[in-house]
């Protein structure tokens, strides 16, 4: 064989192991623990406070009130598997979100595997 013809090889066996190692599927893993949070929906965006408790439900439309106003009502968006899940939601609910992942943007945006309604 010449010296061009194992060039070639080799790039096309490179070219063809990297290609096929990208289409393998990656198992997504969700979170066994779920975080539960309160719901602000605006628009089409449902935006998810997790860090935040309420002894009221006068402290939480308080809160609600005040987070309406700024053009990020929370560090993250929800953002659902299933297509009109969040058509399910009001501002105020109270869920338990169990994710894969959280997207590092801002605001970041967590991918929900499944959620429940705690408290409407």
């Amino acid at each position: 064989m010449s010296r061009n013809m194992r060039v070639s090889m080799y790039i096309f066996f490179s070219v063809f192991l990297i290609i096929l190692s990208a289409c393998t599927t990656k198992q997504v893993e969700v979170k066994k623990v779920p975080e539960e949070g309160y719901v602000i929906v605006r628009n089409d965006a449902v935006f998810f406070v997790g860090d935040k408790t309420f002894n009221t439900k006068v402290e939480l439309q308080h809160y609600i009130e005040q987070q309406m106003n700024k053009e990020h009502p929370s560090d993250i968006v929800l953002s659902f598997k299933e297509k009109n899940a969040s058509n399910q939601l009001k501002t105020g609910d109270k869920i338990k979100v169990w994710s894969s992942h959280i997207l590092e943007s801002y605001p970041g945006q967590m991918i929900v595997e499944k959620f429940k309604v705690v408290e409407k």
